[in-house]
């Protein structure tokens, strides 16, 4: 059995480097697992990704777009990381419009997004786990829904137009106009525009 002195070869990557000096003497061993799955097409390293400018745009507004006093301050800064917001948007402090590729969360006019919601544009599940590539799809929340307090919106979904999701929930498919969700995973919820209407006019009252 080799005992870790084989060195790696030159530019055999950082990761396998650290594989080598952190784990010997199994070093040998990884360092075969990773060329296998190089072999196999799969990353060696999923998140070893050429740091876009887009990315340093993003990462640079972040906190501003976390904490601004005002809405209209945060949804300024989220709109400077990329973000497509349009006018009349609220949104809450500590929203995350993902971290990654905020240009792909399109937020439409009129729309609520309140404290502490996520928002994903990207899932590296399958990318960390050597299971397959990263999934990038656009997720849109259309015009006058509301999303609240602690919601994650999963990457791909629509919210539709006038929906609302209760607070907690991860939504994990998409949600039609007028809709309203609620619980993990979000499912539909019974709703009567008439008994509406009556509470509204008794809380009037």
């Amino acid at each position: 059995m080799l005992r870790g002195r084989v060195r790696p070869r030159r530019g055999g990557g950082f990761a396998t480097w650290i594989c080598y000096r952190i784990l010997p003497p199994a070093g040998e061993v990884l360092i075969i697992t990773c060329r296998l799955q190089s072999m196999a097409g799969i990353s060696l390293t999923p998140r070893r990704k050429v740091f876009r400018r887009s990315q340093a745009r993003s990462t640079m507004f972040l906190l501003p777009a976390w904490f601004a006093p005002t809405s209209s301050l945060r949804v300024a800064f989220h709109r400077a990381r990329g973000a497509v917001i349009g006018d009349n948007v609220e949104i809450g402090y500590l929203v995350i419009l993902d971290n990654l590729y905020p240009e792909k969360v399109i937020i439409e006019k009129g729309a609520t997004v309140a404290a502490r919601s996520t928002i994903l544009a990207h899932d590296e599940a399958l990318s960390y786990t050597f299971a397959g590539p990263e999934r990038v799809a656009v997720t849109r929340v259309c015009e006058g829904a509301f999303i609240g307090v602690h919601c994650v919106v999963l990457p791909g979904i629509r919210i539709g137009r006038s929906a609302i999701v209760a607070a907690g929930s991860v939504v994990t498919s998409d949600v039609p106009d007028r809709g309203r969700v609620a619980g993990v995973p979000a499912r539909p919820l019974p709703f009567s525009t008439e008994k509406h209407r009556a509470d509204v006019n008794a809380d009037s009252r």
